[in-house]
């Protein structure tokens, strides 16, 4: 790593860390704000990085990642939409108040990130009562956490890992 260029290193910080906020990566890397501002018009000039902007914040992706992968991988970096997904893997069609209590969130919180989670297709929803949630495309978002976030299936209990390998 110390013959790595400061781009190379940005672009392995990113690869390795899919969907970072600028900042993080600015903090992660030890540059300001001017210098990675560069770097990063750079890369993605280049087409070494893809970008996305959305409510004054830029995540940052490998040019690997799938555009399809995208949604998932930000929700993934964030705790409560992490484990609502994690949790409808593990135990599919739940209701509200299930997730609510196998997440150990406020009802306000899970209602939120279901918001989200629904409008980004991750998740759909039964129309029959009591409506009941499921998680769209699991083998995705369970390759996805496996690629990125293994330290989940390394806690997971064993029924989790068992799902997590059965994808």
């Amino acid at each position: 790593m110390k013959n790595m260029t400061r781009e190379e290193k940005i672009i392995l910080e990113i690869d390795t860390n899919p969907g970072i906020r600028f900042r993080e990566l600015m903090k992660a890397m030890k540059i300001t704000n001017g210098v990675m501002s560069y770097y990063i018009q750079k890369l993605e000039k280049s087409g070494s990085v893809k970008t996305e902007r959305a409510s004054g914040v830029l995540r940052l992706f490998s040019n690997t990642v799938k555009s399809s992968d995208i949604d998932i991988i930000k929700f993934l970096r964030i705790s409560t939409p992490k484990k609502i997904m994690v949790v409808l893997l593990e135990e599919d069609l739940l209701t509200f108040k299930q997730i609510t209590e196998k997440i150990q969130m406020s009802p306000s919180t899970t209602s939120f990130y279901l918001g989200k989670l629904l409008q980004a297709k991750i998740l759909s929803i039964s129309n029959i009562s009591p409506k009941k949630y499921t998680l769209n495309h699991k083998q995705k978002v369970s390759n996805l956490i496996v690629l990125y976030h293994p330290s989940i299936v390394d806690s997971a209990s064993d029924n989790l890992t068992d799902i997590f390998s059965a994808y």
